[in-house]
């Protein structure tokens, strides 16, 4: 996560200057995710969604948001994602994503 912000400051990507939109998942934070995700793709700025392992149902939208995204969004649109990884294979819940052109894993 330090490493994304480290570069989003460098090429001009801040909170501060709003072009950098940072969202930790968990409690209702679906509907701001996908606020930051909208304007994002549309202005050009990033999204770092952080432990997106915590909305398991929520997933599914994640992934059709982020397909929708991969034509059509401004050029320098970039989500970033998190999460903890699966104890096993069995157990993993995060969704491939058909798609990887805006989509950066981390």
């Amino acid at each position: 996560m330090q490493d994304v912000e480290e570069l989003g400051r460098k090429l001009g990507y801040t909170i501060d200057n709003g072009k950098f939109h940072n969202v930790s998942l968990g409690q209702g934070q679906e509907v701001v995710a996908e606020e930051a995700m909208d304007i994002a793709a549309h202005q050009g700025h990033w999204v770092v969604l952080q432990n997106i392992h915590l909305v398991k149902k929520w997933l599914p939208s994640l992934e059709k948001k982020i397909e929708s995204y991969s034509e059509g969004s401004h050029p320098d649109y970039r989500v970033f994602l998190s999460a903890e990884p699966a104890a096993t294979a069995s157990a993993h819940i995060i969704p491939q994503v058909g798609t990887i052109l805006s989509l950066n894993m981390i």
